[in-house]
């Protein structure tokens, strides 16, 4: 009969209550997943907010209307899967980041309507974050478009 060694059999206990440990933690983990009444609460949020945005802000209405008529020409144009996913997804993105300065502006003014310059730059960032995904998009959409147009000559 084989001799255990004992500090191999130590070895082997430490990583066994290493693991022990680690899956401990996994479970904490997967318990801390939400609950399936959470879950509803969260999505009533986020369609609270949707009809806030889209009901409230122009732009955003806008931004749809725009992103609608993007995705109708990028399902429709000759291109490859991966740059339809890029031309919608450039102009997705470009909507997200008109509800985010939208929130952005509606917490400034929530704080106050008077005049400040800190409250006007925050303001002014976040309308620049959404000319900046708009660029990007443009960019995205130039781009892929060109290389359309060297393939079809």
């Amino acid at each position: 009969m084989a001799r255990i060694d004992k500090e191999d059999l130590k070895a082997r206990i430490a990583d066994l209550v290493e693991k022990a440990n680690e899956l401990k933690s996994e479970i904490r983990t997967l318990s801390e997943l939400k609950t399936p009444q959470e879950l509803k609460d969260s999505a009533e949020y986020s369609a609270r907010g949707f009809r806030a945005v889209l009901f409230g802000e122009k732009a955003f209405r806008t931004d749809v209307v725009i992103f609608v008529f993007c995705t109708i020409a990028a399902l429709l144009l000759p291109v490859s899967w991966c740059e339809r996913a890029v031309m919608i997804y450039t102009v997705f993105m470009a909507l997200v980041a008109e509800i985010i300065n939208t929130a952005i502006e509606t917490v400034v003014d929530r704080i106050s309507l008077e005049r400040n310059e800190l409250s006007g730059r925050a303001k002014d960032i976040a309308s620049c974050l959404v000319v900046a995904a708009f660029v990007g998009a443009g960019v995205a959409w130039t781009i892929i478009l060109a290389g359309l147009a060297i393939r079809l000559m």
